[in-house]
């Protein structure tokens, strides 16, 4: 992930005589065992840091934005805290490639989930931005960020409607802006970041990985809009219908988009658009929905644990569990099954 706290202007030489001004970072890494530490990052070094084995491939682009490709393994509930001290705007467009994790907005406190099946945009403007991770995990994560000026003239100054938004004057006012990661997507660029290049070719090799996501995210963000007027048949309204229920019955270990739809002999476009027509909303985020429902229920019917209810809806730790919960209910999972259960048991005397 791009989240970064910058500490100085660095130089590099690009091969070509000129020079590429960006920035050293550095992040604050803490585990749910405690331990923390800094994580020093300049443009040159891949890391092996005391509290994990990480590996971050950083590449600045001549036009002061950067890409940032990162792997790590996820043994321990993990929180990342950055916070810039440049006062530059970025346009950050991340998304994870393998795994799971969350970014809390610090304009608002909202949480935003990054998966291999969905990514967002969002404008970074210097505030301390807090990122999640929960246990039991490898991630891999690519992010592009670019000055706002730099993401117009990649579109040569003609920005999509639906990233317009990001242009906002007051950063309060910015949402992210969501796209659909396809199996085709999330391919294509890991089979690029694959490439064996030489260290010569590594910049040209990353700044093209740059222009191609950012290519693909504005397809994504095209079809996505397009889907809205794909006349939907009644085949596609039961697939998507089977597909809730598939979901419903592997909260453990759900399937993806792209597994669901070679299930029911669809494609992934079809069924991510007759789940917004019939239930207001991405494959994703219904799955979300459908756990935390799940578990709401199971708070209100169960004497189970909250790390048990957390498993048995497909949370590997109940503090991501107690957030997402929090979230959506504006109560803590704790909280609510506490006056969900004395209720119940009150009615039971009286009964």
């Amino acid at each position: 992930m791009t989240s970064h706290r910058e500490t100085e202007d660095v130089a590099k030489g690009n091969g070509s005589g000129a020079a590429v001004v960006g920035t050293r970072y550095e992040m604050t890494l803490e585990l749910s065992t405690g331990e923390q530490d800094k994580i020093l990052v300049d443009e040159e070094r891949d890391l092996t840091d005391r509290v994990i084995d990480r590996h971050h491939q950083r590449v600045l682009l001549s036009n002061g934005g950067s890409v940032d490709f990162q792997q790590f393994p996820v043994d321990d509930d993990m929180v990342i805290k950055a916070e810039s001290i440049s006062g530059r705007r970025l346009i950050i467009a991340m998304v994870a490639l393998e795994g799971e994790y969350s970014m809390i907005r610090p304009e608002d406190g909202a949480e935003f989930v990054f998966s291999p099946m969905q990514g967002h945009l969002f404008v970074h403007d210097g505030l301390s931005t807090t990122f999640k991770l929960p246990a039991g995990q490898n991630v891999q994560s690519l992010g592009l960020s670019l000055p706002t000026d730099v993401f117009k003239r990649y579109f040569d100054n003609l920005v999509p409607e639906a990233l317009q938004p990001l242009f906002e004057p007051n950063t309060n006012d910015i949402q992210p802006v969501t796209f659909v990661v396809t199996s085709a997507m999330r391919d294509t660029l890991l089979k690029n970041l694959n490439i064996d290049a030489a260290p010569s070719l590594q910049q040209i090799k990353m700044e093209g990985i740059g222009l191609l996501y950012l290519a693909l995210i504005e397809e994504s963000l095209r079809t996505n809009s397009a889907d809205q007027r794909i006349v939907l048949k009644n085949s596609d309204v039961d697939n998507a219908q089977r597909a809730y229920q598939l979901l419903q019955s592997n909260l453990r270990e759900p399937p993806c988009l792209a597994d669901l739809a070679e299930q029911l002999a669809t494609t992934e476009k079809r069924l991510n658009q007759a789940f917004r027509e019939l239930y207001s909303d991405t494959v994703f985020e219904v799955l979300r929905g459908i756990r935390l429902q799940t578990a709401r229920d199971l708070l209100e019917n169960t004497d189970m644990a909250i790390k048990e209810v957390a498993w048995e809806v497909g949370y590997n730790h109940s503090t991501n569990f107690s957030t997402a919960f929090n979230q959506k209910y504006g109560v803590s999972p704790a909280e609510y099954a506490k006056n969900a259960r004395s209720t119940t048991l009150r009615l039971v005397k009286n009964g």
